[in-house]
């Protein structure tokens, strides 16, 4: 059976989710003074290496970001560190929706 260049790349199999998430981008260390970016997701799907989440803010490529997993039916959250491996811009000129890859930086 042949395999997809996208299943190729794929290191882990992906489990449809649709949790929330805040994420909050942590400033690089030369430039400590940057102001904290705060962003609502919610999950699109999720994998041992990292998450799939949609938002209406884009994050930049490499950045490293401080995650809040929102645990259904729970009052605790999950944190994590993570990095934006990609962002997508999805949707039309009006609607500013992205999707982004982020991958879990210790596991």
């Amino acid at each position: 059976m042949k395999r997809s260049a996208e299943q190729e790349r794929r290191e882990h199999a992906r489990f449809p989710q649709a949790i929330d998430v805040r994420a909050r981008t942590m400033p690089p260390v030369r430039a400590s003074h940057a102001t904290p970016k705060e962003i609502q997701a919610r999950i699109q799907n999720m994998s041992q290496g990292g998450l799939c989440v949609l938002s209406t803010q884009a994050l930049a490529v490499s950045t490293f970001v401080v995650c809040e997993i929102a645990m259904p039916d729970l009052p605790v959250s999950i944190p994590a560190l993570m990095q934006v491996r990609w962002t997508v811009k999805r949707g039309g000129k009006e609607a500013h929706h992205y999707i982004h890859g982020l991958r879990f930086v210790a596991s």
